[in-house]
């Protein structure tokens, strides 16, 4: 199972055309993706939406070749999360931990551990990829440097593995390249994107500026498990 990543930074039809141009991929996880009013995806996809405005919210694009299925213990209250059950073995958690004025409460983090906390059972019960736009910063010197850690300790503590940093042999907090490029310079860069995993990580890319034509500030992930 192939599943692409990728925070695409002002919902645009035709970055929604070049994600679904890549091959072989089987979901797509696409924070800042508006809904199915602002972009439009073929009819033999399903596509997966939350989010608070139109024009932005997470979305989740898969074409129709598995078994998928939106499960009744999906929470729409938390923001943002998707799970989505392929083939009744593969969970995928897709997340994107947003802060809103008055309609959220907490830091990123603390969304993100919510959601992790409240899909617990369910990650334990299937080989599990949660992936997406996480908005936090691996870096220690960061000024997440108290909370970020615990984002990294819940997922050791429950068995799963950064698919970048298991794949590439690489520390948290010492990636050789990042994914998301704040000013475009090259000058305010950070490591948001991330995929853990409960099972085996059979491949895993993270694209370059080329490849992507710059569509966004950030790169697309992609993994395979």
């Amino acid at each position: 199972m192939k599943i692409l990543s990728y925070n695409i930074s002002w919902s645009k039809q035709e970055k929604i055309d070049w994600l679904l141009g890549q091959k072989g991929i089987d979901a797509f996880v696409v924070p800042e993706c508006g809904n199915a009013d602002n972009i439009a995806v073929p009819e033999d996809y399903s596509f997966f939406w939350t989010g608070d405005f139109d024009y932005k919210g997470l979305g989740v694009i898969c074409p129709d070749n598995h078994k998928i299925v939106l499960p009744d213990w999906y929470n729409e209250n938390l923001h943002y999360a998707i799970p989505v059950i392929f083939d009744d073995e593969y969970l995928l958690l897709a997340v994107w931990p947003t802060v809103r004025k008055g309609i959220t409460s907490g830091s990123y983090i603390s969304i993100l551990l919510d959601i992790l906390e409240y899909y617990k059972p369910y990650i334990n019960k299937y080989k599990t990829v949660v992936i997406g736009d996480y908005n936090v910063i691996s870096n220690p010197n960061s000024f997440q440097r108290k909370e970020s850690p615990k984002v990294f300790t819940w997922f050791e503590e429950n068995g799963l593995k950064s698919a970048h940093h298991t794949f590439l042999h690489e520390e948290i907090g010492k990636e050789s390249r990042f994914t998301y490029d704040h000013t475009g310079k090259g000058n305010c860069t950070f490591f948001l994107d991330y995929a853990f995993t409960n099972t085996e990580v059979k491949d895993y890319k993270l694209y370059s500026w080329e490849e992507s034509n710059r569509m966004s500030d950030h790169l697309p992930i992609c993994v395979e498990v």
